[in-house]
């Protein structure tokens, strides 16, 4: 079987969660004898694979004619949109907007609208995709998201959510097979005697994500930092997480700001992805704040290797039910109270159930059963 995993053209460029996703899953396809290939962009020739599975629907206008050139040539399509809720983004973009959003949310009320405003804004560090965003202007962005779905053979989601989000987002009665995320096997709390710590404290508060205001890092920040004040507690807040300059211009300069005077805050940029349990590990809690998420992956990754977890989001919550904290993005108060909960408690104890479900060996064994199934119904036409 070979397939070819598509993801978007900046798929690369920084370590987030979707390329966790791409990669994690190719490897793992590997480990069952899948001839697997990962490509970014628009693929002009994918005749020599028996399956395509494109990744992303959100801002990835190429999604489109990723699968509309697989369909041409007649190939099976998976599709992972990766898809977030509407009515969060739009809360995000009309209570916590910075430097150019704010522009978007004045001129724009639709959020497709919003997003292909965006888009033209990234079109200008990007000129060769330019003649996309300009497609989409015409078309539609919505109309494109539809047709990407409706092409596609099979969609697979990360959770019930996801598939009801889509649902209601575009109208559409859609084949989808839950695929839940997990961890890779580095995230096992069974060897945490041979980890090192990375820093010279611990039992800090660890934040994991790209610098930018969807992530929520400035309200973090805030909310540690009364903490600090009402507990008398010396706390240390640890951010891991590239800054995405080009975009949030104005949200970087007030983070760094924070950094320069705060001596109680730690930013490191890059850490590779199989030396993320020795910083959880060392982690009293584990925060992911964002205004919107997929999974919340971090918070997964968190618990696994014994810190306590704080996550938002109703998604989370299908992957974490009781083994988090959960806060408001757009509430300090909620999200301090929130971390002080998970703080003060003792480490978590998780079921191995749990840890047996969440695994990147399971996902690839789903995806697996479901390009089989796929090819099964296709050699029986």
């Amino acid at each position: 079987m070979k397939v070819l995993l598509l993801g978007k053209p900046e798929l690369f460029n920084v370590m987030a969660g979707d390329r966790v996703q791409v990669e994690q899953t190719a490897e793992n396809l590997k480990n069952l004898a899948v001839d697997v290939t990962i490509k970014t962009g628009i693929v002009k020739d994918v005749s020599t694979y028996d399956i395509v599975h494109v990744f992303q629907l959100d801002w990835n206008l190429e999604c489109f004619f990723q699968i509309k050139t697989a369909k041409k040539q007649n190939k099976l399509v998976v599709f992972s949109p990766i898809h977030h809720n509407l009515e969060e983004l739009k809360r995000f973009d009309d209570e916590y907007a910075f430097d150019f959003r704010r522009i978007s949310r004045v001129l724009f009320k639709n959020q497709f609208h919003r997003d292909l405003f965006k888009e033209f804004y990234r079109a200008l560090f990007r000129p060769s995709r330019l003649w996309i965003v300009i497609f989409a202007a015409f078309y539609g962005v919505k109309k494109m998201s539809i047709q990407a779905l409706k092409g596609s053979d099979i969609i697979l989601v990360q959770t019930a959510k996801e598939a009801e989000d889509l649902k209601r987002t575009f109208g559409l009665n859609l084949i989808c097979e839950i695929v839940k995320n997990g961890v890779s096997k580095s995230f096992s709390n069974n060897n945490f005697d041979q980890i090192i710590s990375p820093l010279d404290f611990k039992d800090y508060i660890l934040c994991v994500g790209r610098i930018e205001p969807r992530k929520n890092q400035l309200s973090v920040i805030k909310a540690v930092n009364l903490i600090r004040e009402e507990s008398k507690i010396d706390l240390k807040l640890v951010f891991i997480g590239s800054k995405a300059k080009n975009k949030h211009f104005e949200y970087i300069s007030i983070f760094d700001r924070y950094l320069k005077t705060s001596n109680w805050i730690k930013h490191v940029s890059i850490v590779s992805y199989d030396q993320m349990p020795s910083y959880y590990r060392f982690a009293k809690v584990g925060v992911s704040a964002s205004w919107f998420e997929t999974t919340g992956l971090t918070s997964i990754e968190a618990l696994f290797c014994g810190a306590n977890a704080v996550a938002s989001g109703d998604r989370a919550k299908e992957y974490l039910g009781d083994y988090a904290s959960y806060c408001d993005p757009g509430n300090i108060e909620s999200i301090k109270d929130a971390i002080y909960k998970e703080y003060i408690s003792s480490r978590p104890q998780l079921s191995d159930s749990l840890r047996n479900e969440y695994t990147w060996e399971n996902t690839a064994k789903t995806t697996f059963a479901v390009y089989n199934k796929l090819l099964e119904l296709k050699n029986d036409l």
